[in-house]
């Protein structure tokens, strides 16, 4: 049992043959086409279409959470897996990669997707001579409960904005730290809890560190640069966080049971506000129960998808990240989760024009944006009075 007949030997060994001599046909062709761009385009789809399929090339990805769904679905798994290529996703706080590539520590990968750009240490960590990414974008925000935000408004806290709301930065720190309860600000929301903002962990997550930046920067007036105003900076936006529990290290697990839980408890959260919109496409009825809140100035943070070269070849490298910037399907659902190549393309202005009614038109930005570097030490003072 299990030898083969030899009927069978003789089947094998004549499709053997047969592919050789297909093979010997397709080399000497090639000799012939030369150099010929169109003749050889058509004559490599030829030799795509006869020989056999090899398997999809196992790729593994660590991201920052937001991106999980959007790389998790099941339409872009099988997109990428038409291209040749079947990946697996894992999550950690951008802030914490970044950490952890400075140490050493950080696990392999052949792709990281943190919410950053210019990472030193995680470029040093892949390899001197990173390949280019890719850079996908999406700003801070908060999101509440509608009926808060409506509420909150009404009291003078926000200001309504083309369907949606804005905080200015200074105002929304000062009620923030002055120690009023809910029920001081809102009339429908009664808590005797103070007012406050769920957040990821500001020494692990990217979002919150960002967002405890341009809190410490309204607390400072503007003039968050040197390192001791970093550190008085820190030492003020502390009551924000400290009772917070802050036992997530990434935005998008915080995010994600804030809308599970229906905002109880506290009734806002920070956010990308590409979280909101990938809410308000896959799941409008609950996204209305939800606002989003603009800061006024706010932080544009981009998503830089960095290549481990000690993992992936140029060429290899070069088609996955292709299949994120041309495959029309994977671009389709990029956008239904809020995020688009930062290059301009047909698919930037489809993506604007899908995101017109939930995201302000004309965001300020903080004028000085925080480098990496300042956004790690700012991290590292609120971990230190923590």
């Amino acid at each position: 049992m299990g030898r083969e007949t030899s009927g069978q030997g003789t089947g094998r060994r004549k499709f053997g043959l047969l592919l050789g001599v297909v093979l010997l046909i397709f080399a000497v062709a090639a000799i012939f086409i030369g150099r010929d761009d169109g003749n050889k385009a058509r004559f490599d789809s030829l030799v795509d279409s006869v020989l056999p399929a090899s398997d999809p090339v196992d790729v593994g990805l660590l991201v920052g959470s937001e991106k999980k769904g959007f790389l998790a679905d099941p339409r872009v798994v099988a997109a990428f897996r038409e291209e040749g290529f079947n990946i697996s996703v894992s999550t950690m706080g951008s802030l914490e990669i970044a950490q952890r590539a400075s140490q050493g520590s950080l696990p392999d990968h052949d792709f990281y997707f943190p919410a950053s750009s210019g990472n030193a240490e995680l470029k040093s960590f892949v390899g001197a001579q990173s390949q280019e990414g890719l850079h996908v974008e999406s700003n801070i925000a908060l999101v509440a409960k509608r009926d808060v935000a409506e509420d909150l408004a009404s009291q003078g806290y926000l200001e309504p904005l083309e369907g949606q709301f804005q905080a200015n930065a200074r105002e929304l720190y000062r009620m923030l730290t002055s120690g009023q309860r809910w029920r001081d600000v809102t009339d429908v929301y009664q808590s005797p809890l103070n007012v406050g903002v769920l957040t990821s962990d500001p020494t692990r997550s990217y979002s919150s560190a960002q967002f405890a930046y341009l809190m410490a920067d309204a607390a400072m007036g503007g003039s968050l640069r040197s390192s001791s105003n970093l550190t008085e900076g820190a030492r003020r936006v502390l009551p924000i966080f400290q009772a917070q529990g802050l036992t997530e290290g990434s935005s998008g697990d915080s995010f994600n049971q804030f809308i599970a839980s229906n905002g109880h408890g506290t009734p806002m959260t920070v956010a990308y506000d590409s979280q909101f919109l990938a809410l308000v496409n896959q799941r409008p009825e609950k996204a209305e129960e939800f606002a989003l809140i603009n800061l006024n100035p706010t932080v544009r943070v981009q998503h830089e998808l960095v290549v481990n070269d000690s993992s992936m070849s140029t060429g290899k490298a070069e088609d996955f990240i292709q299949v994120l910037e041309e495959n029309q399907e994977v671009l389709t659902v990029m956008m239904e989760y809020g995020f688009a190549p930062s290059a301009e393309s047909n698919y930037r202005s489809t993506f604007d024009e899908r995101t017109r009614d939930v995201f302000p038109q004309n965001p300020r930005y903080l004028s000085s944006a925080p480098t990496m570097e300042e956004t790690t030490r700012l991290a590292g003072e609120l971990e230190r009075l923590m």
